[in-house]
């Protein structure tokens, strides 16, 4: 397939990128501007297989894709971003909108929009179906909420092969700080204290939280991609691996044995309390696609670890 990716240069957007690469498509890859060493990864071993575009989403040049996939978002703050309220719920719909509009009339066959769980306000322990309904709160899931209703009414009223995939909790390779994305994860920011303070600390209280990693995605993607046809208009992509931070640090722990692992007791005092208690449940996807390859915990962090250029354990 020839797969345009929107927001190609960031963290969810370039493993997407990977991911479609490795299976042997042909990707054209779209953001505002890409990280030299991103570019030149990129070009250097798949010079023929991925033209990089500089552009915002709302001007794509011309270019012959049989897919697209939206994965520019702007998660920053009104403040970090320095944007009023308003223009933040545009800077994250009307690029949905230019990249739809351009869809439709280039003739491409499918476009999978990329949502978020931050659509539920609150959610109890326990699988969480495409069923549940949604509450969002928060500028950034009000418009995750709103594309999401949009996609469904232009697949249900004007006929458009096009459908929405929620995302959990994500870590991985080249999670960093970006303009549009500042917030690491959690797992991220672990990682990054046990390669740079030798030291990693958990707070005993803190709830188990799902986690996918990164280039899982881009595979369950793909197998939506090669469906003959997509049954619903929202799909749940996330792994189902439920993980304690205290599992998280040991396992980092076992990766670099000289790691500390400091157990506090209480919750972390820098994070809000985590009112989704659920998980994303995928098995309509499975059910369509037979999807169910989800990478276990020590081997993605392994992977990520080792994308930073350090050598693990084992």
């Amino acid at each position: 397939m020839r797969i345009l990716v929107t927001g190609a240069g960031g963290f969810i957007g370039s493993n997407l990128v990977d991911s479609f690469l490795d299976a042997g498509h042909t990707v054209t890859a779209l953001d505002r501007a890409f990280d030299a060493d991103l570019r030149r990864e990129w070009t250097d071993r798949w010079a023929a297989r991925v033209a990089l575009v500089e552009a915002e989403a709302g001007a794509i040049p011309p270019a012959p894709v049989d897919a697209v996939i939206h994965a520019a978002a702007l998660t920053a703050s009104p403040e970090e971003a320095r944007c009023s309220a308003e223009d933040h719920v545009r800077a994250n719909l009307e690029p949905l909108l230019a990249v739809l509009e351009w869809t439709h009339e280039a003739g491409v066959r499918r476009v999978i929009f990329v949502s978020s769980s931050a659509v539920y306000r609150t959610t109890p322990p326990g699988r969480v179906d495409e069923r549940q309904p949604a509450a969002p709160l928060g500028l950034y899931a009000v418009a995750k909420h709103a594309a999401e209703n949009l996609i469904e009414t232009l697949r249900e009223d004007f006929g458009r092969d096009v459908v929405s995939v929620r995302l959990s909790n994500v870590y991985g390779p080249r999670e960093r700080a970006r303009a549009s994305r500042p917030r690491l994860s959690l797992i991220a920011r672990m990682v990054g204290d046990a390669l740079n303070k030798g030291k990693v600390i958990v707070y005993l209280a803190d709830p188990a939280r799902e986690w996918t990693f990164a280039p899982d995605i881009g595979r369950a993607l793909i197998a939506l991609l090669e469906a003959p046809a997509c049954q619903h208009p929202l799909y749940h992509v996330a792994s189902g691996h439920v993980l304690a931070p205290r599992e998280i640090a040991r396992a980092i722990g076992a990766l670099l044995p000289g790691v500390q692992i400091e157990e506090r007791p209480g919750t972390d005092p820098t994070i809000p309390p985590l009112t989704r208690r659920g998980y994303l449940n995928s098995e309509r996807l499975r059910h369509e696609t037979g999807f169910n390859r989800w990478t276990p915990l020590e081997q993605g962090l392994r992977a990520t670890i080792e994308r930073c250029g350090v050598e693990v354990s084992g």
